[in-house]
């Protein structure tokens, strides 16, 4: 059985450094093909993870008790990088946003033994009111990761993500506006069945956790070895194959590869539809007051992708999405500097209370819609109240 273990224990160990090396290739290929940077991130991912089980369950953490305190569990990042590798690939939405890293938030509470080991190492223990809270954490700590539960969270939140995956996969099928080029139907269909056949495979790793339970020591070993030698395989041939892939690509298809989904029309009902929407945004709730407003912001607002309401604002209004917003507000500076309540307001802090962020660009966005400068503009107005004023016969 020893000399099993020790066999087992070399190919684990060299499927791993090949699945991290195969990662790191493919993050830091020539061809930056951004979904192949998320995939190979979920290959690190599997890699690594299986190292550190790897390494946690030997007798190194026996001679050396700080390791299993080194070595961080990112197991709840596995889902979220899938899904946004799926979403890279087929979706319009390309960016990252800062709504899209709270789904990592979840690492903070998968690190505890990690910030137990700060704690512990740090001196802050010597603060009686840090070393109340701390034993009790501690104690849930080792314990909560020496358990089957700490695997619970990242079974629901993988499954979770997986179910957001086949979504993805879904909308892209029954979008007849998305053009996906020919590699990148190649790599739906692909995404498709790898989806698929995740679900079972999370399912059978599901019933693993339950046998663990069962008292039979050497049915743990079996089941980790198994379990292991699964991942890191399933890791090493999607590290090849992506990188098979990126190898048969000429230039001309990596082009059409990496070229977005074609333009999104809409019919003439849809766009009228949005358009309302859109005008009732700025005629009642006036976004366009809002210095910080972005085309993100106002996309969710309607329900729409930023790319479909750049396409939807070039297609029927002929206008970006700056120069819309923008126009809104040159009509409210031009309110402002005609009506005489704003008399002692500065032309600086008029441009600032209708949501422009500097005077330099009220300057120019103002121009650009009324011809003239925002003094010449202020000047006329008063020169025609003036000769209004000057006209009228007293009583």
């Amino acid at each position: 059985m020893k000399v099993l273990s020790t066999i087992g224990d070399l190919l684990l160990l060299c499927l791993t450094f090949q699945g991290l090396v195969l990662a790191a290739i493919i993050f830091y290929s020539s061809r930056k093909i951004k979904s192949n940077r998320w995939l190979a991130a979920f290959i690190f991912l599997i890699s690594y993870s299986t190292l550190g089980t790897e390494i946690l369950t030997s007798a190194i953490p026996g001679k050396f008790p700080w390791i299993y305190f080194v070595i961080p569990q990112l197991r709840l990042a596995l889902g979220p990088i899938l899904y946004f590798y799926t979403r890279t690939l087929l979706s319009e939405k390309q960016r990252l946003t800062g709504r899209d890293c709270l789904n990592f938030v979840p690492l903070i509470f998968e690190m505890g033994p990690q910030i137990a080991f700060i704690v512990h190492f740090s001196g802050l223990l010597s603060f009686p009111a840090i070393k109340n809270w701390y034993v009790p954490f501690e104690s849930l700590v080792m314990n909560y990761e020496a358990s089957n539960l700490s695997t619970l969270p990242f079974f629901f939140s993988f499954l979770t993500y997986l179910s957001a995956c086949y979504k993805i996969i879904l909308v892209s099928e029954s979008n007849p506006n998305q053009n996906l080029s020919a590699f990148r139907l190649k790599d739906a269909k692909w995404l498709r069945t790898l989806i698929i056949t995740l679900f079972p495979i999370v399912i059978i790793w599901l019933i693993t956790i339950v046998l663990n339970y069962l008292p039979l020591p050497q049915l743990f070993y079996v089941i980790r070895y198994i379990m292991s030698l699964l991942a890191i395989g399933f890791a090493y041939w999607l590290g090849m194959a992506a990188y098979s892939r990126q190898a048969k690509m000429s230039v001309n298809d990596l082009a059409a590869y990496q070229k977005s989904p074609g333009k999104i029309y809409f019919s003439s009902d849809e766009a009228e539809l949005y358009q309302k929407q859109l005008f009732v945004l700025m005629e009642k709730e006036q976004l366009y007051l809002n210095p910080a407003l972005k085309l993100d912001l106002v996309a969710d607002k309607i329900a729409l992708s930023e790319k479909q309401l750049s396409n939807l604002l070039n297609q029927h209004l002929s206008k970006s999405f700056n120069d819309f917003i923008n126009e809104y507000r040159v009509l409210e500076a031009k309110k402002k500097l005609a009506d005489t309540t704003y008399s002692r307001f500065t032309i600086a802090s008029i441009a600032f209370e209708c949501g422009f962020n500097s005077l330099a660009t009220f300057q120019r966005c103002f121009k650009q819609f009324a011809g003239i400068t925002p003094s010449q503009y202020q000047n006329n107005q008063r020169s025609s109240l003036s000769q209004q004023n000057s006209t009228q016969i007293p009583i």
